[in-house]
């Protein structure tokens, strides 16, 4: 599709800290952009930004602190206001975030429907809701990954190319995401 609006400052709120539910939506953001051109992404993420300087499609990446209850509203209404948005996409059914939304003079606000928090599947929720708002009867769910070139030709120097090179990020922020130190050993014996 066509940019719609090159003036429209366009904004997608991540309300995850892990940084890879962060970056499982981040397919869902770049179909928002390659409409609206680059967005502000807002994530609660610490290192969101770095993983995604060299991405085309992200204007700014903003990080906001956990918001936990109704008093955390204001806050957040003067966060969002100083971004300027016409638009925000909340990726998450949340009262407060959309409260917050409305009271910092966005125009456009659109959320997940607030009375769908448990049981939400993060991929097939961020679709349906992508698909929805955007008008798009199918959209991939795949992330892609924006690296700058000369990153990897550094990144290359650091690996020997006639040996098989093994690499694993294993952080991950909740009890029920983490697979444990034993089974990335296992992994890493069963790959060499």
């Amino acid at each position: 599709k066509k940019k719609l609006n090159n003036f429209m400052k366009v904004g997608v709120f991540l309300n995850y800290i892990g940084l890879g539910a962060n970056i499982m939506h981040l397919s869902y953001c770049h179909h928002i952009a390659k409409i609206y051109g680059p967005i502000t992404l807002i994530t609660l993420a610490d290192n969101l930004d770095q993983a995604l300087e060299d991405d085309p499609l992200i204007s700014e990446v903003k990080k906001f602190q956990k918001n936990k209850n109704i008093t955390d509203i204001p806050n957040i209404s003067y966060s969002l206001k100083k971004l300027k948005l016409d638009k925000i996409y909340i990726f998450y059914p949340s009262a407060r975030l959309y409260i917050a939304a409305r009271l910092a003079g966005i125009k456009k606000v659109f959320c997940y429907p607030l009375l769908k928090k448990k049981d939400l599947h993060l991929v097939m929720a961020a679709k349906t809701f992508t698909c929805k708002h955007l008008n798009l009867e199918d959209c991939a769910t795949e992330t892609n990954f924006y690296v700058n070139k000369e990153k990897l030709n550094n990144i290359k120097k650091n690996f020997d190319e006639n040996k098989y090179n093994i690499v694993i990020g294993a952080g991950s922020s909740g009890p029920d995401t983490r697979w444990g130190e034993e089974n990335f050993i296992e992994l890493l014996n069963e790959l060499n």
